[in-house]
Order: C-alpha cells, then structure tokens, then sequence
C-alpha cells in the first residue's frame, strides 16, 4: 500500500509538467489551423501579399543619372522568335531534365523557359543590350540591314496520306470429288453433282432422276477439307512521323545602330558545383546562368559592332591564362559560342573571381592597346557567378583606370552578400530564380 502512494506521489507532478509542455505545441497547431482555414476563406489576402522581386538592378552613383533606353515590343518580340527558332529554350529544358529529372525542375518545360525569358526580356537589365545608342535616333533602316542565314536540324512532325496493306487470316472451306479431306456423304443439289452419283442412279430415266434429285433421295460422296489462307486487305489512312530535316533561321545584321566605337563584351561565367548542388530544384541556377547568357549573345546576334570575349571560371580559368580567351565576332561565331555554353560541365570545386577579373583585364588592356577593334573601344566585363568573393582594392583602380565596365549578374539568394564586388562594379543584378517561381505561382 505505501509503494502504491509513493508511485503516485511521483508519477503525479510528472504528469502535471508533461501536460504544461504540451501546451505550447497545441497552441501552435490550433493556430496554423486557425490560418489555413482563413486562408481557405479569404483567398484574396494571401494574393494581396507584398511579393520580393525575382531581380534587382543596382547602380553605382555615378550610373545612377545615366537614363536607360527603352525596349520596344517588336525588339521584345523579335529576340523571343529568335531564341525559340534556334532551339534555345529546348535545350534549357534538356539541361533542367539532366540536372534533376524530369517534372520536379519548372525549366523541365520549354513553354516554361520561354516565358522566363520573356520576363528577363521584360526587366531590361544593364546586362542585356536589347536597345542600343543609334545616332541618327532610329534602330536602323531597312536599306541597312541585311539577312544571314543560320542552318539547324529540326525535328518536324509530317503528316501523310499512305496505303496501308493489313493482313488478315482466314479460313476456307473447300469441298472436292477426290482426296484430299474428310468424307461426307451428302444429297446432290446441282446437275454436276449427278455425275459423281452412284450409276444405279445415273441409269434412271432423266425426269425419275431429276425428281429424285430434287427430293434429296440421291447419295454423293465428297471430300471436305479446311485451308488457312493470308491476305492483305488495302486501306487508305493519315500517317504522322517525325523527320529530320535542315532549316535556315534568318538573322537579320543591323548596321549603324551602335554608333561610333566597337563595343567589346568580355563574359566571365562561373561553372563550380555550388550552382548545380547549392539550391532547389537542383541545378536551377545553373539553368539561369545559362539562359542569361544565352540572352546576352543572342540580342548581339546581328549587331558586328558587338565583339564577344569569353572565359569559364571556378578552381581553374577555361581557356588558360597563357592562352587568349574565346572570341566570337561574326553571327556563326556567336551562335557557335551559345551552343558551346550549352555544353559547360559544372565540375569547378571553388569560385576564384579574382583571378578571372585580373586575367580579363589584363586581355582587354592587350587588345586595346593592339587597336584590333579600331579607336573608341567601350570595354565591359559581364560576370556571372553564384559565389562570395574577397576583391582587393586594387583590382577595382585598375578596372576604373581602363576604363572597363563591370556588370555583375549575382544568382541566387546567397550571392547578394558581396559588398566588395558590389562596390567595384558599375552595375549590379540580383537574380533569384526560386523567387520568380515563387511569384508565378502566387500570380497564377
């Protein structure tokens, strides 16, 4: 009896402090349910939410002034038709599936990608050249233009009519006078029959033996037999394949719509794992990086004054540093550059943009001083990376010294801590893909 008491004088305040800690879980699971059921309710307060922005551009002070150019909806339009007929927004979707499978990444579908694109398009970043300085305050004439033609192999789904020959097997059943086959005696229904009657009845008068005939009275012996047979019955219908065939995507060259002056772009893209493993879906920025790069060289697809410049960078520089950089002048050259980017390995272990921004300037000082693009060179530098970096000071002085423009394109939520890079560049472009999904689908 004094050992039952004692157990309940103990088990008694443990029960009274397990039910107080208890509480505070079943305050907050009445609450999240108390919210769900508003939200259910009241679906318009969870629209009317303030959404973050999926970019944000940044200017220094001294660009601030600088008052961008307008994007006209035929620029808009014609940069999309472009892309989607140069399979762009395809192969962004095949590098989605590569990273993580099909249907757990939204730049799986390629309807998908074009309208990310279109909203890239949409934001006018520093980065993107869509307008450009004409001096005669027009994009360019049509007498100016020209046409160059960009071969691709398509896959076109065709459409047919075609004779199809099905075959059928059936069964006959034939009957003979001699073996082969089963013997059946049956009554003769025909005057051929009557030759195959026994002669009693064949030496019967001919009305007695047409009378028996037509009564059923006179026995025939005949052999049955069943033969399988094939036949191909023809039957007309509408066929659909696929065939591969050779297109030509035009491209159209606009003359005298930069101004005086060559404009050199110089891209750094960053290719370490941290942009395939260091987010949801994986490989989302990577997809980003690419399409954003994608985008820059397809607006420069028909302006010759823009001369592209390229390098891959992450524990090592892709060429070398002994060795010149990608260049990319012409419209194939370009076009050659794009599907290059689409086939980058992001294998790097580390992010050394240092490096990368001190060999590119170094490159940019060799090829303006080698007047290779003639006088009033506008150098810019366009920096794609995910990661943190440490710039030192004088990286920054010599960058203003050269007269290079840094534009910085930080993807992801983690890149927009780089207070050292961010105070170098003249622009700076926050992209976080996650939240531009986030907003479709609160839009939706």
């Amino acid at each position: 009896m004094e050992s039952r008491q004692h157990s309940l004088a103990i088990t008694s305040p443990e029960r009274l402090l397990s039910g107080r800690w208890r509480l505070p879980e079943r305050l907050a699971h009445l609450w999240r349910t108390a919210l769900q059921m508003l939200r259910a309710l009241f679906p318009q307060w969870r629209r009317s939410r303030h959404l973050r922005p999926w970019m944000l551009v940044l200017r220094r002070k001294a660009h601030a002034s600088a008052q961008s150019l307008t994007v006209s909806e035929e620029q808009t339009a014609r940069l999309l038709e472009r892309m989607r007929n140069l399979d762009d927004c395809a192969e962004l979707a095949r590098r989605a599936v590569a990273f993580s499978g099909s249907g757990t990444d939204f730049f799986a579908d390629p309807g998908r990608v074009e309208r990310i694109i279109a909203a890239l398009i949409r934001e006018n970043p520093p980065f993107l050249h869509l307008a450009c300085d004409a001096p005669d305050g027009q994009e360019g004439s049509a007498a100016q233009r020209q046409v160059v033609f960009l071969r691709r192999e398509s896959e076109t789904v065709v459409q047919e009519p075609c004779t199809l020959f099905i075959p059928q097997t059936e069964i006959e059943h034939r009957e003979n006078r001699r073996p082969p086959g089963n013997p059946v005696l049956r009554t003769a229904r025909t005057l051929s029959d009557l030759r195959a009657a026994p002669l009693l009845y064949q030496n019967l008068p001919e009305d007695l033996l047409i009378a028996r005939m037509l009564e059923g009275s006179i026995p025939v012996l005949a052999y049955r037999e069943d033969r399988r047979y094939l036949m191909f019955r023809a039957e007309e219908r509408l066929l659909t394949r696929r065939e591969k065939r050779i297109c030509e995507v035009p491209v159209e060259i606009e003359g005298g719509a930069e101004g005086e002056g060559a404009r050199l772009i110089y891209l750094l893209f960053d290719r370490s794992t941290s942009l395939v493993h260091g987010c949801a879906p994986r490989g989302v920025n990577a997809v980003m990086e690419l399409a954003l790069a994608a985008a820059m060289l397809r607006v420069d697809l028909g302006r010759p004054n823009a001369r592209y410049y390229f390098r891959s960078f992450a524990d090592v520089l892709i060429p070398k540093p002994e060795h010149p950089p990608l260049c990319a002048a012409t419209v194939q050259e370009k076009d050659h550059l794009v599907r290059e980017l689409f086939q980058t390995n992001f294998s790097g272990e580390a992010t050394r943009t240092v490096e990368a921004l001190t060999v590119a300037a170094d490159d940019i000082e060799r090829i303006v001083e080698s007047g290779e693009l003639g006088p009033n060179v506008r150098p810019r530098i366009g920096l794609l990376t995910d990661g943190r970096c440490t710039v030192y000071g004088e990286i920054g002085a010599r960058l203003e010294r050269l007269g290079i423009e840094l534009d910085t394109i930080l993807i992801g939520p983690d890149a927009a801590c780089n207070p050292e890079l961010a105070r170098i560049s003249s622009t700076v472009s926050l992209v976080d893909p996650a939240l531009y999904h986030l907003n479709e689908g609160a839009g939706a």
